[in-house]
């Protein structure tokens, strides 16, 4: 999913985008280290199955939301569609 999901586009401008490293995203927040991300996915990876249903609660830029739709969504087939649905505020 990582390799499909270019963090480029979830870093500002300027960034170094695969740097493992957290980056500034704006709004005193960042984007956690690749590493981070790649954790993440391992702790869920039975769960993150086509059909699942996610909720990513403080999805920052929404690069962990696409990556977990990697695995719900787009490897869904048939009526079993899987939903991610990620939500934060900007203070």
């Amino acid at each position: 999913a990582m390799r499909r999901v270019d963090r480029k586009n979830y870093v500002l401008e300027g960034s170094n985008p695969y740097q493992d490293s957290p980056q500034t995203i704006g709004y005193g927040a960042t984007i956690s280290a690749p590493h981070m991300h790649a954790y993440a996915l391992s702790m869920l990876e039975d769960r993150l199955r086509p059909g699942a249903r996610v909720l990513d609660v403080g999805s920052g830029t929404g690069y962990l939301t696409a990556l977990f739709a990697e695995f719900a969504v787009a490897a869904s087939e048939g009526n079993d569609e899987g939903v991610v649905v990620g939500v934060d505020h900007i203070p």
